[in-house]
């Protein structure tokens, strides 16, 4: 009797599959992780592999953070699964009366999530946060398992405020709208930052060898192809740029003779493109072979 009621359990790869299969279905992996110890953990890495925090409604960006922060602060072993952050305050969404409890709580949610591969940002002050936050972000732009960057608006006092916090793992950044020029900082800000990049320049670093690229911003751009050895470009595999109209010719050309043979997709995004044709692209293989 006991040999017919035994049952072999399912193989490990099909336990995997079926999980997977569900990776889009918060209340089918809900269910799978109270089926057995071994379906726990397959389904945790699915229901929390991506976190997003941005302005919805009535729930703000500060009572996201202190759900997430308090829900990880229960459930530490959670942290783990997150690879994916995504933290938006907006275009003007958060009121400046926020800003002094977020700075609270944000260095210790940050400091929580150590798995992370890809991290989105958008609106983040990064030259007016305090000391503390600011550490916290660039610990998090430090993880060795971070390959993967989306920056949107970042308010920063200058270009190297950004620049500092690339680190050599980094093979994926996309850098979408332009570093805006309107913003007003403290001086005593923008000296505090100063001062940090001094400190990490002083660090021995490597330099990031990206294999995607993606760029709105002609100010980064013109950045990249000069006297840098921060991050090299000759390993890109996709690139995606959008270039200002003044800035097309020389910007391109420099591009292009910089680009190494790893380049499989190549688009560019000017809105004369499309009455230029095919001399374009005789014009972008001209200079590349030049």
């Amino acid at each position: 009797m006991r040999l017919r009621s035994y049952r072999p359990p399912f193989p490990r790869e099909l336990i995997e599959y079926t999980i997977d299969y569900l990776h889009d279905s918060p209340s089918a992996l809900r269910a799978c992780t109270r089926v057995c110890r071994d379906w726990v953990a397959p389904s945790r890495f699915h229901l929390f592999y991506h976190r997003k925090i941005t302005p919805a409604g009535r729930s703000t960006v500060l009572l996201q953070i202190r759900r997430l922060l308090e829900f990880l602060q229960g459930s530490p072993h959670i942290a783990f699964y997150i690879r994916e952050f995504y933290f938006s305050v907006g275009y003007g969404y958060v009121p400046d009366s926020d800003w002094p409890q977020l700075d609270a709580t944000l260095p210790h949610l940050l400091g929580m999530l150590t798995q992370l591969r890809r991290l989105a940002l958008i609106g983040i002050p990064f030259t007016s946060l305090v000391p503390d936050t600011r550490a916290a972000f660039r610990a998090l732009f430090a993880l060795p398992c971070l390959v993967d960057v989306d920056v949107g608006i970042l308010k920063v006092a200058k270009l190297e405020h950004f620049i500092t916090l690339l680190c050599s793992p980094l093979k994926r950044l996309s850098v979408s709208l332009p570093f805006d020029q309107r913003f007003t900082f403290n001086p005593e800000e923008i000296c505090a930052i100063d001062e940090e990049i001094k400190a990490v320049e002083f660090q021995e670093r490597s330099p990031c060898h990206l294999e995607y690229l993606r760029s709105h911003s002609s100010v980064f751009m013109h950045w990249l192809l000069g006297a840098q050895n921060m991050i090299d470009i000759s390993t890109i595999r996709t690139l995606h740029a959008h270039c200002d109209p003044k800035h097309m010719e020389g910007l391109m050309a420099r591009l292009i003779r910089r680009l190494g043979p790893s380049l499989e997709d190549l688009t560019i995004e000017e809105p004369r493109l499309k009455d230029w044709g095919a001399p374009f692209l005789i014009y972008l293989v001209i200079i590349k072979f030049d």
